[in-house]
């Protein structure tokens, strides 16, 4: 090959590199900022053409799911409305607003690839999406509804072997197919992953591994369990105020017994039950995927 067709040849290779990697720059490393910009009508329209996958229970109930609307557009339907609604979200893209499965699993249920991978796949942009199958249980979910039925709460309900959440359910709830719907006994917060309560007896267990920890205690270390005590100057009392005696720990713990447990973390004491506190994961973040 003689000099200036080489030089030519060179010449042209560098060309070609820059515009893939300008390309590249603007499909991959920046479409995510260009995918929000609000001046961008083309990502509207590209979502309201993409057949979303489908929700499912984990026996295969369809919880969410795509039906054809005007232009070739489509919208989401979800069968079974208030019962999964806040574990199931909405998806409203005309509104940029989504909730719920429908706004984590988002990229998933659009079919969006990343990566080097996407540059191929603007060339044959995906028209549907995938479906995402939930650990989620009916006839479970059925049954926190029936027992939390008049009453302002949450139901959570996890696999203690693989931390697979069973049942998610707040009350009250809302239709998904109308999120925007108001009035009495209707809310779209999710009680169970968007409101903060008290750990409760939950946190009997942090006050039993800090106290075995501390050498001070054993499980089959006694303390008074009467009822009601005062700790730290505030009265407490058992469940129907009812008193042990002396009873070890295990028992206490196994029957949740308020009075032992108070007494033991007030003689541990704030720092050591701080300590313990951020060792289980307070005061910070836990790390999940839903919203």
């Amino acid at each position: 090959m003689s000099g200036p067709i080489a030089r030519l040849f060179a010449v042209v290779v560098v060309l070609f590199a820059l515009l893939v990697g300008w390309t590249s720059r603007w499909t991959v490393f920046e479409a995510s900022s260009l995918d929000n910009n609000a001046l961008n009508a083309r990502t509207l329209l590209d979502e309201l053409k993409i057949k979303r996958g489908r929700i499912l229970a984990d026996d295969g109930t369809v919880l969410a799911q795509s039906v054809p609307a005007a232009g070739g557009t489509w919208s989401r339907s979800y069968p079974t409305r208030s019962l999964f609604a806040q574990a199931v979200g909405y998806s409203l893209p005309a509104q940029a607003r989504a909730a719920g499965l429908e706004l984590s699993r988002g990229q998933e249920l659009r079919g969006l690839q990343t990566g080097l991978s996407s540059i191929f796949g603007q060339l044959t942009p995906r028209r549907v999406g995938d479906d995402v199958l939930t650990s989620l249980d009916p006839k479970a979910q059925q049954v926190a509804v029936q027992q939390l039925a008049g009453r302002a709460g949450s139901v959570v309900a996890l696999n203690p072997q693989t931390g697979a959440v069973k049942v998610m359910y707040s009350n009250p709830s809302y239709d998904d197919n109308n999120p925007d719907a108001t009035g009495p006994g209707i809310s779209t917060v999710n009680r169970a992953t968007q409101a903060r309560y008290p750990p409760g007896s939950t946190f009997k267990v942090v006050s039993a591994v800090a106290a075995i920890d501390s050498g001070r205690y054993t499980p089959s270390s006694t303390v008074n369990g009467n009822s009601p005590v005062t700790i730290s100057g505030v009265p407490l009392a058992n469940d129907n105020n009812q008193s042990w005696g002396m009873i070890d720990l295990t028992t206490a713990l196994t029957y949740s017994v308020n009075t032992v447990w108070a007494q033991v973390a007030e003689a541990l004491g704030r720092p050591t039950l701080t300590d313990y506190m951020q060792r289980f994961g307070f005061y910070a973040k836990p790390p999940l995927d839903y919203p």
